[in-house]
Order: structure tokens, then sequence, then C-alpha cells
């Protein structure tokens, strides 16, 4: 809804000395209260302005926080990126294991020797590979790995609502995110909690 340039002022002079009487709204406009009673039916009928009782009005904080969903989806995850928990590609499923639990990760990113992305262990890879498995300590975590390039990895240009389709259409928690111009180098991670955690904290 757009306003007019006179309601426009009207909710400027309550949100900066509300509670404020509609006497006083229209003293400070140099007008009379008949001329902005209509404005102010219609401030707070959309809820932009509250009227109390023997107080006045007041401006409606929530209309303040009221959430930009356009700029909420298309926000680049470069400004949400969390850190990824990488592993040596010679580490064992023992390794693998502990630091899965310790860093409380639901996969691990396994870098090469030339620091690249070879592969990337979930936790369900490491649940199945260790039950039973008396050589844990001996078995390379490498050998349960997803290898690239069957790694689908997405980029930190991607929109928040492209990344969160990506991660329902895979079916899958979370997804490396990589230099766009080196494929295999990993600037970090993007989870279905990250994600959730931006919407919850963009309306507080």
């Amino acid at each position: 809804m757009k306003l007019s340039d006179r309601q426009n002022q009207i909710t400027e002079i309550v949100r900066a000395h509300h509670p404020i009487t509609s006497r006083q709204i229209a003293a400070e406009l140099g007008l009379s209260m008949p001329t902005i009673r209509s404005d102010l039916r219609l401030l707070t009928a959309f809820n932009i302005l509250e009227a109390k009782p023997k107080v006045g009005y007041t401006y409606n904080n929530s209309q303040a926080k009221s959430l930009d969903y356009t700029k909420l989806y298309s926000e680049p995850i470069q400004n949400i990126l969390q850190k990824p928990t990488e592993i040596r590609e010679d580490a064992t499923l023992t390794e693998a294991v502990n630091t899965l639990f310790i860093e409380d990760v639901g996969s691990l990113y396994v870098i090469g020797d030339h620091q690249d992305l070879v592969g990337l262990i979930s936790r369900k890879d490491l649940l199945r590979a260790t039950l039973n498995n008396t050589n844990a300590s001996l078995t390379l975590a490498s050998t349960v790995m997803t290898r690239m390039p069957n790694i689908f990895t997405v980029t930190p240009d991607m929109s928040v609502l492209q990344t969160g389709q990506l991660l329902l259409d895979r079916k899958v928690d979370s997804l490396p995110v990589v230099d766009k111009q080196q494929p295999t180098k990993v600037v970090g991670k993007i989870t279905k909690n990250r994600i959730f955690q931006h919407f919850i904290t963009s309306v507080d």
C-alpha cells in the first residue's frame, strides 16, 4: 500500500513522539483534527498505528519488522556460510568417527594432497562402515566416501532459495560450497539448519 505524503508525515510524527493524541498530531501538522481523521482511520485500519483509549496513537513496531521475503530468499549463501569440517584422505575410520562427533556435524569433507575436495563422508556412511568392523582403526575412511565428481556442490553466489531447493531435491542435510573458479576448492558448507536459522534470525 502506498501512503500519501500526509499519511507518511503522520506516521513519522507518531513514531517519534508516541504516545500522542490526534489533537497533538494535528497541531504538529498545522491542520485541524477533522482534516486528518480519515488519515488516522486508514493508518489504524492497516495496523500501521494503534489507537489506545485515553492514551493516544502509538506506532506499531511490528510494521517496521515486516519481512522482505524477496530479499530473504535472494540472499547469496556466501553471507551465511558455515566452516567446513575436513579430514585428510589418509585418515582412518576411527579418526573420521571421532572428528564427526567432536565437531557435531553430519558430514566430513575429504581433502587431498593439493588441498582439493576429493570426497565426502556422511554420518550414514560411517555408521554402515563401522558397524561390526573390528578394523576401523586400520581402515581408511576414504574407502567409504563418495568421490568427486559424484558430489553435488554449490557456489557462494547462489541464493538461499536455489540452495534450499537443491537440499530438498537431493534429500541431503548439507552441501559443500566451492569456489566458482576452482570447483574442488572448498570455501564453506551450507546446511538445512543454517538456512532455517537464517529465516528465524531475520525476523528478530
